[in-house]
């Protein structure tokens, strides 16, 4: 059986968010309606893995499909109201609460997985968060602001969570190529009723919202797919401080690729998170006892 590695874990949640972080990129580029955007964008992340695993001849039971299908389930839901949030809120408030995730990630991972992180953790956790809020009170707060938004800002915010749990509890006992294979798909079923009793269909992409789409499943994909393979190897406190980082690599990636301006104090907020990270990922003990993940992992993945 394979054993926990924890730098690859560390290596993997950085690589991750470095990832995940193009996503507000792509998706500004978008002209597709968000839940069609979502089925989409899971679908076409399916590919690659479903063509994986009828190359390598890959069997997944009905066994890995109940561990996987509570993350999926989450995720899926997760999704939907994240699309439902930012119909009623502003996407600066949506951000701000969104923000506070890593820190119930931190809670959650002490609570329910023993892990017991080193008292600088939670003095870097609350400076990087620091540098978020920074960084979000300088972007545009424009958009209509309401209570039911910002309740289901946080049921969402709530949702991720549990997902992370859900993710690692689910890795203890599956491979990442399987879980991330079979998430996807039950995420995409999840949304497939609202789409066609909500929204009335699901849109069909054109043009560049192709290419686009298929840069968001590739993309932030393989971040997706990365965090899930540092969940058999990382803490869920180190994963999750990690998406901190998104707040600001975001919006220099926008400043690379589309050009936007990044205001003084988004630029020292910004370097408060990278820094604060850094010193997180650096100073990050080795998980406990080396623990066993599934036998079946693909490089010990």
């Amino acid at each position: 059986m394979a054993t926990k590695r924890p730098g690859l874990g560390k290596s993997a949640a950085v690589s991750s968010v470095a990832l995940l972080s193009f996503g507000p990129v792509i998706v500004k580029q978008v002209e597709l309606v968000a839940t069609g955007f979502v089925f989409w964008r899971l679908l076409i992340a399916a590919v690659p893995l479903a063509v994986f695993f009828a190359v390598s001849r890959r069997r997944v039971t009905l066994k890995d499909l109940r561990r996987s299908a509570p993350g999926g389930f989450v995720f899926g839901i997760n999704l939907i109201i994240g699309v439902l949030a930012l119909r009623r809120t502003s996407a600066l408030n949506h951000m701000i609460i969104m923000s506070f995730q890593p820190l119930a990630v931190l809670m959650v991972g002490v609570k329910y997985f023993g892990e017991r992180p080193r008292t600088s953790i939670y003095f870097f956790s609350l400076t990087a968060l620091g540098g978020v809020v920074l960084t979000l009170f300088t972007k545009d707060a424009s958009g209509v602001a309401g209570l039911s938004g910002n309740l289901l800002s946080l049921c969402g915010m709530a949702l991720f969570t549990l997902y992370f749990a859900l993710s690692k509890t689910a890795r203890q006992s599956l491979d990442s190529p399987t879980y991330q294979l079979l998430l996807i798909l039950v995420a995409w079923i999840t949304i497939l009723p609202f789409l066609l009793i909500v929204e009335a269909g699901i849109p069909v992409p054109s043009g560049n919202d192709w290419w686009l789409i298929t840069a968001m499943a590739l993309i932030p994909g393989t971040g997706h797919f990365l965090t899930n393979v540092a969940h058999g190897h990382a803490s869920l406190t180190l994963v999750g401080l990690m998406n901190l980082g998104m707040t600001s690599l975001a919006p220099l990636y926008a400043w690379w690729i589309l050009g936007e301006a990044i205001g003084g104090m988004q630029a020292i907020g910004t370097g408060i998170v990278i820094i604060s990270l850094a010193l997180i990922v650096t100073t990050a003990p080795q998980e406990h006892p080396p623990e066993s993940v599934n036998p079946n992992t693909v490089d010990g993945t």
